[in-house]
């Protein structure tokens, strides 16, 4: 049969369980005291956090002098322990310390620093600052007098740079979303370098900048940040994602931008260098010229003297060759005309023959020609008119 358990046995073997924890002994915790009251000279209160509470309870504490309301932030040591009698568990303090408020701000922030540095966000490698930004954006509050001071010290200083504002709240949990959505818009412009000013204040006032959503926020910009963050004693965790760290807000803004005199004397220096280098180039190129121009005269001469040579024997070979086609020419010529000569009627003619003809065509036989006909008899020397008496054929 399974086994039945009594009530006692189980908190017993609770409380076993716990008190041999060692995870649950010599512990520290810090929160806020809630549903304080002092019985016999010990006190029974509750710390809370933002989502738990846990039972607390200090033996001898009224005895010790320690005086305890709600609402205050304490940092207890002590362990965790069971009460069998009535099966709950509760802290049992050794020790507690009243916190200011600016203790638990320092504990939360703590405890987000460590969570990030796990992850290895503060070893970011740190991007180098333009030294001559086009566009600054910048993120803080309109009406901010942190906005004006670097405002003013950036047109002291450097009045050729764009700014874009992008307007957050600075302070208060209301302000985180405004500020989350500031730094997305920002990373989505097309900018040299990102500030983050607000001037100074209370921890509490402050303490947006250490939140985790806006510290990852930052860390995910992709251009060089430089924060301004309160005053030289302040110090929030996005100081240790940005790139740069500046003391106040003004700080940030010298950090962002030179001086116009170190402009002018950079530009000086700028226009030196381009000089001598200019003269260097022109004197260098001076003499490449030169030197290229004698290369390409003795090139250009001696292709004229070879291109003369060649000219020269083209010559020769084209006089030779057009006396001999001229002389060629002239014996077939010759023959021609001794051809022509000889077919040339007036030649036969010369040799006792003559031309009949009839309508001014030759007569090449008798029997084309009738009697009567009138016909042209060209000798050499003359032409006669004649008509056909008879027309006998040769045999008769």
């Amino acid at each position: 049969m399974e086994k039945i358990y009594t009530v006692s046995e189980v908190n017993y073997y609770i409380e076993n369980l716990i008190n041999d924890d060692p995870y649950l002994t010599d512990i520290q915790i810090v929160g806020e005291v809630v549903d304080c009251k002092e019985r016999n000279g010990h006190l029974f209160f509750s710390l809370k956090d933002e989502f738990t509470t846990i039972g607390c309870v200090f033996f001898g504490a009224a005895l010790r002098g320690v005086n305890l309301t709600d609402g205050q932030t304490v940092h207890a040591y002590g362990d965790v322990r069971v009460y069998p009698p009535r099966g709950v568990y509760r802290f049992q303090c050794k020790q507690l310390k009243i916190l200011p408020q600016r203790g638990l701000l320092f504990m939360k922030m703590r405890e987000v620093y460590e969570k990030l540095q796990k992850e290895g966000i503060f070893e970011k490698p740190k991007r180098s600052l333009p030294k001559y930004p086009r566009r600054i954006g910048i993120i803080t509050s309109r009406s901010s007098a942190a906005y004006q001071d670097v405002l003013r010290t950036i047109s002291e200083r450097y009045p050729f740079v764009e700014i874009l504002l992008y307007h957050t709240g600075v302070q208060g949990e209301d302000a985180k979303i405004s500020l989350i959505k500031a730094l997305k818009d920002a990373n989505s412009e097309d900018l040299d370098v990102v500030l983050i000013t607000r001037g100074g204040g209370s921890a509490d006032d402050l303490w947006i900048f250490n939140d985790e959503e806006v510290v990852r926020a930052v860390y995910k910009l992709r251009h060089p940040v430089i924060s301004g963050i309160g005053h030289q004693i302040d110090t929030v965790l996005i100081d240790l994602v940005a790139d740069y760290s500046a003391h106040t807000p003004t700080a940030a803004a010298q950090a962002a931008v030179p001086e116009k005199s170190q402009v002018l004397s950079y530009a000086i220096t700028l226009m030196q260098k381009m000089n001598i280098h200019m003269e260097q180039k022109i004197k260098t190129n001076l003499i490449l010229a030169q030197n290229t121009g004698k290369r390409l005269l003795k090139s250009m001469v001696d292709k004229i003297s070879e291109k003369t040579n060649s000219l020269q024997i083209m010559s020769k070979n084209l006089t030779t060759f057009m006396q001999r086609h001229i002389l060629i020419c002239e014996k077939k010529s010759e023959f021609l005309e001794m051809r022509l000569s000889s077919l040339n009627p007036i030649n036969v003619l010369q040799r006792g023959y003559a031309i009949v003809e009839k309508d001014g065509r030759w007569v090449k036989s008798s029997l084309r020609l009738n009697k009567h006909d009138k016909l042209t008899v060209r000798f050499s020397d003359g032409v006669v008119k004649v008509i056909v008496g008879e027309n006998r054929p040769d045999d008769k």
